[in-house]
């Protein structure tokens, strides 16, 4: 997360000095690095509310026996315009 973080900080400087502007953004490629840094937010928020015992081979002990949903919103990030 930390290295995302990183990545998006130095892209976004970079754009401005190239540009003399910042980054718009709806730009497609920060849009999606801003997608990524919100999924591993949640993950890692996920995994800190519901600590358990690792899971060890496949369906060793009480795991689920299906598939489980995840739900990704990718246009959380996006700006409304008017």
């Amino acid at each position: 997360m930390a290295q995302t973080e990183a990545l998006i900080n130095r892209s976004t400087t970079v754009f401005q000095e190239r540009h003399g502007r910042p980054m718009p953004e709806d730009n497609v490629w920060l849009l999606q690095r801003r997608a990524e840094h919100a999924a591993l937010t949640e993950l890692l928020d996920t995994l800190r509310s519901k600590p358990g015992p690792a899971v060890q081979g496949a369906g060793c002990g009480a795991a689920p026996t299906g598939p489980i949903a995840l739900t990704l919103v990718l246009d959380r990030h996006r700006r409304i315009r008017p």
